[in-house]
């Protein structure tokens, strides 16, 4: 599978760009659904702490699945509201997790590491959404896996700059345990 889409450089701006992107791909009418068989079906439970250490924990498994190290820069985690299909928001503090790591990974092992990536998450179940791999000297390899019922995103890429890959998981529309579900109607 592979998709021949150009890609430029992911950077500071362009990252969040592009994460905020992938949000509103994976989330557009999330906050209203959840991964059972209806729209008022309950959204899953999890605390913002339990949320941030299972993307830390994925993305760990990512790059070990890579063999690869995660940088010792701060990971760059990002709560934000749910928005639904028609821009409605609920006051019941649902949320959705946008974290992203970074990675030093020389040019030449970029299309390893999506393919060894591509790999795991296929066996593990998710469904590749998008690969692709470099073609020429400047690195953009990227690979995009979608889980099919608890709905994360995980995103591996080339990022700008020499020798280094992003590493990054969105969640699903989630509740906090302490909020209550909003009325249906």
């Amino acid at each position: 599978m592979r998709n021949l889409i150009a890609h430029p450089p992911v950077t500071g701006t362009r990252l969040k760009q592009l994460l905020a992107t992938a949000l509103m791909a994976t989330t557009l009418g999330a906050c209203m659904s959840s991964p059972g068989t209806g729209k008022n079906d309950p959204l899953p439970v999890k605390s913002r702490q339990e949320t941030l250490d299972w993307a830390k924990q994925l993305t760990e498994h990512l790059a070990q699945t890579a063999g690869i190290r995660i940088n010792d820069e701060p990971a760059d985690p990002v709560f934000t509201s749910c928005i639904g299909k028609n821009g409605e928001t609920a006051p019941d503090d649902r949320y959705i997790l946008i974290y992203g790591v970074h990675s030093n990974v020389p040019n030449a092992q970029h299309n390893d590491v999506v393919r060894k990536v591509r790999d795991r998450l296929t066996s593990e179940g998710l469904k590749i959404t998008e690969y692709q791999e470099t073609q020429g000297a400047e690195p953009d390899s990227t690979v995009s896996a979608r889980h099919p019922s608890s709905r994360y995103v995980v995103d591996v890429a080339s990022t700008a700059g020499n020798d280094r890959m992003v590493l990054s998981v969105t969640t699903p529309c989630l509740m906090p345990p302490s909020a209550s579900p909003a009325p249906t109607p």
